[in-house]
């Protein structure tokens, strides 16, 4: 695959990752923790928004020297009708979310040949991907 094509799926995986409902929930915190296992449910979710930060760091110090732009995804604003609502009620809808993200990476990594540079990171992304969606499966099934 020549690299502009190797540049732009990972531009592409950047946007989605960047523009996820779980960086929404990280970065727009009006969400009320419910019960005494409030903390935790907070605790264990920004953990999963850093891993993510952490992926989408990763690709864009990866394409940042190798091409003149990284594009960076948009919220959408179906999101913020889901301000105020109680943590628990939304992570379903993370863990949805989220399983969309892995199914696409599932998808992208195969695009990409074994033992490139842009493979391998994109291995990384999915293993902190899928991470994130046992994360937010098992707390969902809590």
């Amino acid at each position: 695959m020549p690299i502009s094509t190797d540049l732009e799926l990972l531009n592409r995986v950047l946007r989605d990752l960047s523009g996820s409902f779980l960086q929404y929930v990280g970065e727009c915190w009006p969400w009320t923790s419910v019960g005494p296992d409030g903390n935790q449910l907070q605790a264990a979710i920004n953990q999963c928004v850093e891993r993510q930060r952490g992926s989408i760091s990763s690709i864009a110090e990866y394409l940042n020297p190798r091409q003149a732009r990284v594009e960076f995804g948009k919220y959408s604003s179906d999101f913020t009708d889901l301000h105020y609502a109680s943590l628990t009620f939304l992570l379903k809808q993370l863990a949805s979310d989220q399983s969309r993200i892995v199914e696409s990476l599932d998808r992208q990594v195969t695009l990409l040949a074994s033992g490139d540079l842009s493979r391998e990171l994109l291995d990384a992304v999915l293993t902190n991907e899928r991470a994130n969606l046992a994360a937010l499966k098992s707390l969902s099934a809590k």
